[in-house]
C-alpha cells in the first residue's frame, strides 16, 4: 500500500507537470493565437471557455478602470509589479529587487520605507519579504483595496510608497508606475486564454497599460534573434502609450546554496565561488514548488557543476506534506544508489519559507540547500531605475 500511495502521488505530479507544460508552451505566433476578442475565428470558436473567461474579464477590466481610485495620499505611490501569464514571471524577486533599491535611496533622503501589498497566496512570498527587509511593513489580504487603504492609514506616516505584488489586474487600484513581468522563455504561454492557456488577459490589453516592461530570463534565450523578436511584439501591444514603455531584460545569478541551518545568519550577498569545489561532482536533486520549474532548473544547470541534475516539482506554491518529504528521501537515496554520487537536495527560497520547520526537519535526513539567486536588470537597468526614483521622487 505505501508504494502504491507512492507511485500516486508521484504520478499527480507528472501529470500536473504534463498540464501547466502544455499551457506554458508557446506552439504558434503569439499575434496570431492570442486574439480573443470575439472575432469569429474557428481557433476561438473551438475554446469557448477561454472565450466566454475572456469576455468577463473584458467587462470587468471597463467597469473597475473606469471606477479606480486611490488607496494612498499622492505623497505615497503606488508601484505595481504584475504578469500578463499565471506562474513565475520574476515578480517575487523583481519586488525584492525593487525594495532594496528603494531603501538604499531613503537611507540618504527620509526613513520611510515601502510597504508590500499582497494578495498572500501560499504564505511563502510575503514570509520571503519579511525575512529579508523586517523593517518594511506588509499588509496580506484578497481585497487589496480594503486592505491597502487600511493598511495606509495605520501606516502612512512611515510609507515610502505601496508595492503591489501581482496587481496588474488590480484594476480599481489606481497606480503611479505599472511594472509587467513576462517570462522570455514562455511570453504568451500556448496563446490562449485561461482555462485553455496561462493568458490572464490578452498581450494587447494588459501591455497597453505597462509603463515598463522587463523580460525576465533573457538571457536564457537562444539567440540574439529571439531576443529582438520578442522585443517587437512588446513594442507592438504597447504602442498605445505613445512610444513611452520602457523594455527592459533581467536574469538571476546565482549568489549561493545555503545549509539550512544557516539561511538567516548568511547575506543576501553570499558568493558561490565559496562552495563551488565542494560542490563539483555531486548531484543535485531539486525540490520545488513554484510557477515555473523548468527556470529553476537551467539556473542550477548553469552552475556547471554537478554531475547531474534531477527535478521534482510540485504545484505552484504547493503545501509539503510529511508524506512528500518520505518519499523524496527514498527518490534521494535511489539517485545516490544509481550514480554512487553524493546528492544536495536544492530548493528555493519561497519554499523553504512557505514550511521552514517542515524542511528544516528534512535536512536532518538529507543534505538540504536554498538555492539563493539574486535579480540583476540587463538592458535598460539605468532607464528603469530612473523611472522608479522619479516617481518616489515626484510625490
Amino acid at each position: 500500500m505505501v508504494l502504491l500511495m507512492r507511485a500516486w502521488r508521484r504520478m499527480r505530479r507528472q501529470c500536473h507537470a504534463a498540464v501547466l507544460s502544455a499551457l506554458r508552451s508557446r506552439k504558434s505566433s503569439a499575434p496570431a493565437a492570442i486574439e480573443a476578442r470575439g472575432d469569429g475565428s474557428s481557433e476561438q470558436n473551438k475554446r469557448w471557455l477561454s472565450a466566454l473567461y475572456g469576455a468577463i474579464i473584458a467587462t470587468k477590466r471597463t467597469r473597475e478602470l473606469a471606477r479606480a481610485a486611490r488607496i494612498s495620499p499622492p505623497a505615497v505611490p503606488v508601484i505595481s509589479v504584475g504578469n500578463v501569464t499565471f506562474g513565475a514571471t520574476g515578480k517575487t524577486p523583481c519586488v525584492l529587487f525593487l525594495t532594496d533599491m528603494i531603501l538604499h535611496h531613503s537611507f540618504h533622503t527620509t526613513a520611510k520605507v515601502p510597504m508590500l501589498l499582497s494578495r498572500g497566496y501560499g504564505d511563502d512570498e510575503w514570509r520571503l519579504f519579511a525575512s529579508l527587509f523586517p523593517e518594511c511593513k506588509v499588509a496580506i489580504g484578497s481585497d487589496r483595496v480594503r486592505i491597502g487603504a487600511q493598511a495606509v492609514q495605520d501606516f502612512n506616516d512611515a510609507l515610502s510608497c505601496i508595492l503591489l505584488d501581482d496587481g496588474l489586474q488590480q484594476w480599481r487600484i489606481r497606480k503611479d508606475l505599472e511594472i509587467v513581468m513576462i517570462d522570455a522563455l514562455h511570453p504568451f504561454g500556448n496563446g490562449a486564454l485561461i482555462p485553455h492557456g496561462s493568458l490572464r488577459e490578452t498581450p494587447q490589453d494588459a501591455l497597453a497599460r505597462a509603463d515598463i516592461v522587463i523580460l525576465h530570463h533573457a538571457n536564457l534565450l537562444p539567440t540574439q534573434t529571439a531576443l529582438d523578436t520578442l522585443r517587437s511584439e512588446i513594442h507592438a501591444y504597447s504602442s498605445t502609450k505613445g512610444g513611452h514603455t520602457v523594455i527592459a531584460t533581467s536574469q538571476m545569478n546565482v549568489q549561493g546554496l545555503v545549509p539550512v541551518g544557516e539561511i538567516g545568519s548568511v547575506k543576501p550577498d553570499t558568493s558561490f565561488s565559496s562552495n563551488y569545489d565542494e560542490l563539483k561532482g555531486k548531484c543535485a536533486f531539486i525540490l520545488c514548488g513554484v510557477g515555473n520549474p523548468d527556470s529553476v532548473k537551467r539556473v542550477v544547470d548553469s552552475m556547471g557543476c554537478w554531475h547531474h541534475v534531477h527535478m521534482e516539482a510540485f504545484p505552484d506554491h504547493y503545501m509539503f506534506t510529511q508524506a512528500d518529504l518520505e518519499d523524496m528521501q527514498q527518490e534521494v537515496v535511489a539517485l545516490a544508489q544509481r550514480t554512487q554520487r553524493d546528492v544536495v537536495v536544492v530548493t528555493t527560497e519561497k519554499d523553504f519559507f512557505r514550511d521552514e520547520q517542515l524542511l528544516t526537519t528534512f535536512a536532518n535526513q538529507c543534505d538540504v540547500r536554498v538555492l539563493r539567486c539574486a535579480f540583476e536588470l540587463a538592458d535598460n537597468a539605468h532607464v528603469v531605475q530612473q523611472r522608479v526614483l522619479e516617481v518616489l521622487a515626484s510625490k
